[in-house]
């Protein structure tokens, strides 16, 4: 169990304080009893200007995680490298697969295992749910069971659109915490509802403390939307930090139980 974990919002769309930069993309700083861990990187361009306004030293990573292979999740990579090189990696071996949407390429900018090896202290392929340390797990692919969840787009391996990407790699984080277990989401393509249901079965907690992160609801119907809030209530969720690519229409729905909080930019939270 982690007895102190503080997670801050270091990249996000939205800012929630003068000084500090929105981007398209998402990242997490989680400190937990000691240990640094950066979840997802953005894109790269906000990411060492919001930790140096925050006080966080990219340096003191001691691990960095990805939740799947996506430019605005995976592109920070080559800036955090220039900062450190001693962290453990944690990704799915597809997240340096190539990626391809309606727009074209949207990949990580490193797709080669070498790169990756050069530049972190080891690799950790999270093909299982993997403990990075004791309390603190990654859940490895998670099982598509919701009839209602898909990948929220229209993703291919390839870029003639033939090979349909399914994003295996898509993974969340959890924390086992006196107040109970809390989420973090990268985008959940795999589905909020699914994930949920992974946690749960991965930990055997019927209860769920926080969910923090990207939804992937923006292309959602309202059967997805009601049956997404049905879950985070099944789970009897406390605090719910949607953001990114959750959408602003699922997002304002989400506040609708009265359990959000703004969870832009400079965001910090204390579980303890």
């Amino acid at each position: 169990m982690i007895e102190q974990l503080t997670i801050t919002v270091l990249v996000e769309n939205t800012a929630g304080a003068r000084g500090l930069l929105g981007e398209h993309g998402l990242s997490f700083w989680i400190e937990a009893d000691g240990y640094n861990l950066l979840f997802d990187t953005g894109q790269g361009y906000a990411l060492r200007h919001n930790a140096r306004e925050l006080g966080i030293n990219l340096r003191d990573s001691d691990a960095i995680a990805l939740s799947h292979g996506h430019y605005d999740h995976a592109g920070g990579l080559p800036c955090v490298f220039e900062e450190t090189q001693n962290a453990v990696l944690f990704l799915h071996p597809d997240a340096i697969a190539p990626k391809y949407s309606p727009r074209g390429a949207i990949g990580s900018p490193i797709q080669d295992k070498q790169t990756l090896e050069a530049n972190t202290q080891r690799i950790v392929w999270t093909e299982t749910p993997t403990e990075i340390i004791p309390g603190l797990w990654l859940t490895g692919p998670i099982p598509r069971r919701h009839p209602s969840e898909d990948t929220g787009g229209d993703f291919w391996q390839d870029g003639n659109h033939h090979l349909i990407d399914r994003l295996p790699d898509d993974q969340a984080l959890f924390a086992e915490t006196p107040e109970g277990l809390v989420v973090v989401l990268g985008c959940a393509h795999a589905g909020t509802i699914n994930t949920l249901d992974y946690i749960s079965q991965i930990t055997g907690k019927q209860k769920i403390h926080a969910v923090l992160g990207g939804m992937h609801l923006l292309r959602a119907n309202r059967d997805r939307l009601e049956a997404t809030v049905a879950a985070l209530k099944r789970y009897d969720v406390q605090l719910i930090g949607a953001n990114h690519c959750t959408g602003l229409n699922a997002i304002a729905h989400l506040w609708r139980l009265g359990r959000s909080i703004d969870c832009r930019v400079g965001t910090r939270l204390q579980f303890n």
